[in-house]
C-alpha cells in the first residue's frame, strides 16, 4: 500500500491510494506479436462489461474510510454509505472486485506519483486472504 499521509480526520489512519476500475492495457508491452490483438480484444470486451467503468484513483484512510477525489488530504473529504461502500465517482465497489490499494504503476498512471510518501508505505501480508489486511 502507497500512502501519501496521516489521516488528518481520524489521526490513527493511513490514507493509501485505491485504483477503482480496470486500467488500460499496457501498450508499451511488445513482448509478444499478439500483444496488439490481445489489447484490441480486451478493449472491445472492456467497452462491452458495463461492470468495467474508467479507472481513477481515490484517497482512503485505512481506518476510517475518509475519501478524498485528489491526493490531498487538505481538501474536502466524504465519506462512503456504510451498507455499500462505493466510489462517489462512479459507484463501482471501493473494497470489492473491480478495485485494490495502487500500485507504483498505478500511481504514475494516475499522476499522482508526487504525492506518495514512501515512508509511510506499507507492505500487504502476501499470506492474507485479504488484500486489505497489513503487516
Amino acid at each position: 500500500m502507497h500512502s501519501i499521509d496521516f489521516c488528518p480526520i481520524c489521526g490513527g489512519g493511513l490514507c493509501g491510494i485505491r485504483i477503482i476500475g480496470s486500467l488500460p492495457a499496457d501498450s508499451n508491452n511488445d513482448d509478444s506479436a499478439d500483444s496488439a490483438t490481445a489489447t484490441a480484444s480486451a478493449t472491445a470486451a472492456d467497452a462491452q462489461n458495463s461492470s468495467l467503468a474508467q479507472p481513477h484513483g481515490l484517497v482512503i484512510c485505512d481506518e476510517c474510510e475518509a475519501i478524498w477525489l485528489e491526493p490531498d488530504v487538505s481538501t474536502v473529504h466524504q465519506y462512503p454509505d456504510l451498507e455499500k461502500a462505493a466510489s462517489p465517482v462512479n459507484g463501482m465497489p471501493i473494497w470489492g472486485d473491480g478495485s485494490r490499494w495502487a500500485s507504483m504503476e498505478d500511481i504514475e498512471w494516475l499522476g499522482w506519483t508526487e504525492a506518495v510518501n514512501p515512508e509511510l508505505d506499507a507492505e500487504l501480508d502476501a499470506d492474507s486472504d485479504s488484500e486489505e489486511k497489513l503487516v
